[in-house]
């Protein structure tokens, strides 16, 4: 199997300025979504389940609860002796010891890439939501002769400052590779996803080092007709994070079966982090409708359209829409919320009432108290 011979990259604070809020205290990786799950989840496991055995995980900075999450990576059958899973944090460089950018950061775990031995680096980032095949991504690379393959998908609109857009030939090569620095709906739109050689990725990021290049998007630019580079169309279910309202889009999107088998289709499983908690409970008075319910949770109240994470509590009288409420949190008797986003341990008093709107949701803090 080809994947065999491929070492996995996740960034995992790629996309972090874009929702300050859920990446205050953590990276992008350990935003928490679909009830149980962190957006890291997806990759790792879309890795394991195309057979690759090694992954390293470049961090940034706030990746105390990334590492928690992680652990020995046994969820993905990554705790090994030989390989598996290693945490790249960024202690690698001599000057500032923070990143400026993904060639910056990989130059900084060079020795890391070199010691792998592999043949192909597959790279990728945690900010967009998709269930992709690496397998089929990795032979169409090596079909293809190319030295990058470059995945992206048709119609997505994203909102970054680095959105890029491949222009391809009749064969699939890149023959250009425009940067967007606007909100775009675009024909091609990179996931930042790519595959490329070992010795050709160790080459450019010395080269980059010394032109002081620090992102891919400057380089591809620029070596679009001097490169065999290759563009992969993914066809599945893709939601970019790009702000607090494509996130809560994307978790109210699991609502809908067909985005469910989407992305966990069947017999590639996503594996997390193990969570030994009771069943949910539903008291007699209680009402749960169109929601995603974590195990953990208590139900004494109404839910309606609502992503609801493990160890939630909707105490009597309360009623829950619209709304994505995280792990532990406390909703007090007869409160009313609707249109929210309320981090990890959050407590919402007696007959309060929050409301936010179906295009500006609000968002509550981790452990606030209201």
């Amino acid at each position: 199997m080809a994947s065999k011979d491929v070492l996995g990259i996740i960034f995992s604070n790629a996309g972090d300025e874009v929702v300050p809020e859920l990446t205050a205290l953590r990276t992008m990786g350990s935003v928490p979504f679909a009830g149980r799950y962190r957006l890291i989840d997806f990759e790792l496991s879309a890795m394991v389940n195309a057979g690759i055995p090694q992954v390293g995980i470049i961090t940034n900075s706030n990746y105390r609860s990334l590492m928690d999450h992680l652990g020995n990576g046994k969820p993905w059958d990554l705790a090994r002796k030989r390989e598996g899973l290693t945490v790249l944090p960024p202690f690698n460089l001599s000057d500032s010891g923070v990143y400026k950018g993904k060639m910056d950061a990989l130059y900084g775990s060079i020795g890391y890439i070199g010691d792998s031995g592999k043949d192909y680096v597959l790279v990728t980032g945690c900010n967009a939501v998709t269930d992709i095949d690496y397998e089929s991504l990795i032979n169409y690379h090596i079909e293809k002769k190319a030295e990058i393959t470059i995945a992206y998908s048709a119609g997505v609109t994203v909102r970054t400052k680095d959105a890029t857009e491949l222009v391809t030939d009749e064969q699939g090569r890149v023959t250009e590779y425009r940067l967007c620095d606007d909100y775009f709906n675009s024909a091609s739109c990179s996931l930042k996803i790519m595959v490329i050689s070992r010795n050709l990725l160790e080459r450019i990021l010395h080269e980059a080092k010394a032109k002081r290049i620090t992102d891919f998007e400057e380089f591809f630019a620029d070596n679009t007709g001097n490169l065999r580079i290759y563009g992969y169309e993914h066809k599945g279910y893709v939601r970019f994070i790009d702000g607090l309202k494509s996130y809560y889009d994307a978790n109210l999107d699991l609502l809908n079966p067909e985005v469910r088998k989407a992305l966990f289709p069947s017999g590639k499983p996503v594996y997390t982090k193990i969570s030994d908690r009771v069943p949910a409970k539903f008291g007699v008075s209680a009402s749960a409708k169109n929601s995603l319910i974590a195990d953990g949770c208590k139900i004494f109240g109404e839910v309606e359209n609502c992503i609801l994470f493990r160890g939630v509590t909707v105490s009597k009288g309360a009623k829950v829409r619209n709304s994505i409420i995280m792990q532990d949190t406390f909703i007090g008797e007869n409160a009313d919320v609707e249109y929210i986003i309320a981090d990890k341990d959050v407590q919402v008093g007696v007959r309060k009432k929050l409301c936010g709107a179906e295009n500006y949701p609000v968002y509550i803090g981790k452990g606030i108290v209201i």
